[in-house]
Parts: structure tokens; C-alpha cells; sequence
């Protein structure tokens, strides 16, 4: 029985809990406006503090190039309403209205100090809204995935010629292949590897509906680290500052596993560990496909890539066409016509020689500049005595440094391409 009483008690208890707490705030709003109001404006006061701490880091997000989340965008815009001029203009003039009196000031305008007082109480709620949405943001803001175009820079002389065209249609169907997970590419320095596979990045992620594209230059002397941040920093990607390779791998690896991504390694000249920079295997990971580029088809082998596909220099045609559209129009002049045809052919069909001789004899009008350039190139095929042919163009009026950079070139791609098989 007393448990009953106790029972009944509490209930009645709160029914009259629930039944005053209405009726004394209803009647605040007759007899007590001028706290409302204090209420609102310290409320405004707070939102105009926390919009404009919320639009300082905005404009530092805008300025590193992040983009700002649609829901503070939103907030910024309901905000905008609530702490205006027009606003502030119509919160004195309510609550003026509020507190005016009727009947010479001796009777109080009940009906407009409450329907004022509930509506300024209601608008306080309003902006405590806004506040706590505040505080519960996740961040304001992101860095975009970057368009493989962005982050991978298109070679402009590229052209589709024929003894390119299958090589490019070969790795592009390597890639649909379900059965094929890394893919090689290989021919001597200069053939135009690094220009194949950053026409094929382009097609890929538009063709091939690859959700992320990472390309990635290994070169000669790779840092595993090194290249770990180039791979988190085309993926748009923060690794911590861990001094564990292996750590940093895993990290890696996990971002890549989440999507279907393919990963292009330029130029190794020896053999990398894919899983240690962080790249899934195909075991662990259907969705991840690699493809290498090597002067060295035993770097390919050593890597298990398959298929290899070579890519060899271009025919006779495809350079002179390739030259004339480098070098312009001077080379259709008569009298340098015959000249320019055979510097293009000591060029030994080579696009890196071609695209960087035809470049520098371009501005060059003169006769005796294009005889000599043809003096220059006369050992680039032979390869023999670069060093000799070096040291000469440094005495021509040509830029001996631009030429000097397409022999040398060549120099490397023959010590390189007597160790492929």
C-alpha cells in the first residue's frame, strides 16, 4: 500500500511539474520581456562571435585550395540572416514595441509584449541551434581529388603514330584484363616510355573507369621513403610522420585496397618491392594494377610483369613528321630542306632527340646554323664518339647546352640497352 502511495505521489508530483513549467513561461512573456530580449542579444552576440571564427578558417581553407563542406556553407548562409543589420533594426524596434505602455503609460500592451517576448525567446532557441550545429562539425573543409590531367602533366608532342598506337592498345588491354596485374613497358632511354604511359593515365581513369591514377618517377637512385610521399600526396593523402617504412606501407596500402586504382612506376632501373612502398599485391587486392617502365626488360622479368611490351624507335616517316612539326616552318625552305631531313635522321628515331634538336634550330634562319647543327649530330648515331660531338656543338651557335642534353641522352639509352635481353 505504500509503495502505491509513493507511486501515486511521483506521478502527481510531476503532473504538476509538467503543468507549471508551461504556464510560468508563458506568463514570463507578460512580465518579464526585458530578459527576453537580454537573452537574445547575448545569443546574437555568441553566433556573430562563432560565424566569424567558423569564416577566418574558411577563407585559410580557400587559400590552401580546399573546398568547404556544403553543411557550413549552409550555416554560414542561415547565420547571415540572424545576425544582419536588418536583424539587429528589427530586435530594437520589437522590443521598444514590447515595453510600450498603453492608456498614458499606466497599463502595459499585453497582447504585443507577449506575442513579441515568445517570438524573441523562440529566436534565441533558434540560434542556440546554430551553436551547437556548430560545435559538431566534423571539419570545414577537404582537399578535391585531383584529375589525373592535374596531377599528371600531358606530353604535347605526343602523337598517335602507328608504332605507338599498338603498343598504347596493348597496355590499355593488359589493363581490362582481369587475369593481368602488372604490366611492363620497355625500350632504350629516350623511345618515349614515360610519354606512352602518361598518355595511357590519361585514357584510364576515363576509359577504363579506374577511380584513382598515382604516377610516380622512380629513377635511378629511388628512396623508399621519398616515394611513399609522392604516392600519399597524389592521393591526396597525409602520412604521419613515422620513421617505420613498414608502418607507413600499411598506411598506404589500406588507402589504395578501398579503391579499383592503377599505379604507374616510371623509369626503375632495378628491382622494386612494390608491397614495401606501400602498393597492395594482387592477392590482396583484385582492384590495384602497376605499371613499369624499364630500359631493362630483365628489371621487368625480375618484377614477374606480364605482359612486357617493347617499344622500339620511330620509323623514318614518323620522325620527319615529328621534326617538321617541332622545328616549323623553316625546315620547307629549299635551301635547308635536305639539311634538316638528315639532321632528323641522325636523330636516330629517338623522340627525346628529335623533340629537343628540332626545338633548338627552330629561331635558327641562317644556312651555316643548320650545317653546322648537321656537323654536330654526325656521331649521335654511331654513338661512338658523343663526348668528341659534345665538345664540338659547344662551338656552334646553336644552345650547345639543349643539344647536349639529347646526346647525352643518347649516350645513356646505349650503355642501358646493351644489358637488355
Amino acid at each position: 500500500m505504500g509503495c502505491l502511495c509513493d507511486i501515486v505521489g511521483s506521478l502527481a508530483g510531476k503532473a504538476v511539474e509538467y503543468a507549471v513549467e508551461p504556464t510560468a513561461r508563458q506568463l514570463s512573456y507578460l512580465f518579464k520581456p526585458r530578459s527576453k530580449f537580454q537573452n537574445l542579444r547575448r545569443k546574437v552576440k555568441d553566433l556573430e562571435d562563432a560565424s566569424e571564427r567558423v569564416q577566418q578558417s574558411v577563407e585559410a581553407a580557400n587559400r590552401k585550395g580546399e573546398v568547404i563542406f556544403k553543411n557550413v556553407q549552409s550555416w554560414l548562409e542561415a547565420v547571415k540572416g540572424k545576425i544582419s543589420k536588418e536583424a539587429a533594426t528589427q530586435l530594437q524596434k520589437n522590443e521598444q514595441k514590447a515595453m510600450k505602455r498603453c492608456f498614458a503609460g499606466f497599463c502595459p500592451d499585453f497582447k504585443s509584449r507577449y506575442q513579441l517576448s515568445r517570438k524573441a525567446d523562440k529566436e534565441a532557441d533558434a540560434i542556440a541551434q546554430l551553436l551547437i550545429q556548430k560545435e559538431n562539425f566534423d571539419g570545414l573543409s577537404y582537399l578535391p581529388a585531383l584529375q589525373v590531367r592535374d596531377i599528371i602533366r600531358p606530353v604535347k608532342e605526343y602523337e598517335a603514330f602507328e608504332s605507338r598506337s599498338r603498343a598504347f592498345d596493348e597496355v590499355m588491354a593488359a589493363l581490362e584484363d582481369d587475369t593481368v596485374s602488372i604490366i611492363g613497358v620497355h625500350g632504350m632511354g629516350g623511345v618515349g616510355k614515360t610519354t606512352l604511359v602518361k598518355e595511357v593515365a590519361g585514357k584510364a581513369k576515363e576509359k577504363l573507369s579506374f577511380d584513382e591514377v598515382v604516377f610516380v618517377a622512380v629513377t635511378q637512385t629511388p628512396n623508399t621513403e621519398n616515394l611513399q610521399n609522392e604516392i600519399a600526396n597524389k592521393l591526396v593523402m597525409k602520412l604521419d610522420d613515422n620513421p617505420s617504412v613498414d608502418v607507413r606501407a600499411a598506411r598506404l596500402r589500406d588507402r589504395l585496397k578501398a579503391k579499383k586504382v592503377l599505379v604507374i612506376l616510371d623509369d626503375i632501373w632495378k628491382e622494386q618491392e612494390v608491397e614495401t612502398l606501400g602498393i597492395p599485391s594482387p592477392d590482396q587486392h583484385k582492384g590495384c594494377k602497376i605499371l613499369i617502365t624499364s630500359r631493362r626488360f630483365d628489371v621487368l622479368e625480375s618484377m614477374d610483369s606480364h605482359p612486357n611490351i617493347s617499344i622500339g624507335t620511330l620509323k623514318e616517316d614518323e620522325a620527319w613528321n615529328l621534326f617538321k612539326k617541332l622545328a616549323g616552318h623553316i625546315v620547307e625552305r629549299s635551301d635547308v630542306r635536305s639539311i634538316a631531313v638528315e639532321v632528323a635522321k641522325k636523330c636516330a628515331g629517338l623522340p627525346i632527340a628529335i623533340s629537343t634538336i628540332a626545338k633548338a634550330l627552330k629561331p635558327k634562319e641562317k644556312l651555316f646554323e643548320w650545317r653546322d647543327a648537321l656537323q654536330c649530330c654526325v656521331d649521335i648515331q654511331s654513338l661512338e664518339t658523343d663526348i668528341t660531338c659534345m665538345i664540338a656543338m659547344r662551338r656552334t651557335p646553336l644552345n650547345p647546352t639543349v643539344i647536349e642534353a639529347a646526346v647525352m641522352t643518347l649516350k645513356h639509352s646505349n650503355v642501358a640497352q646493351s644489358t637488355v635481353t
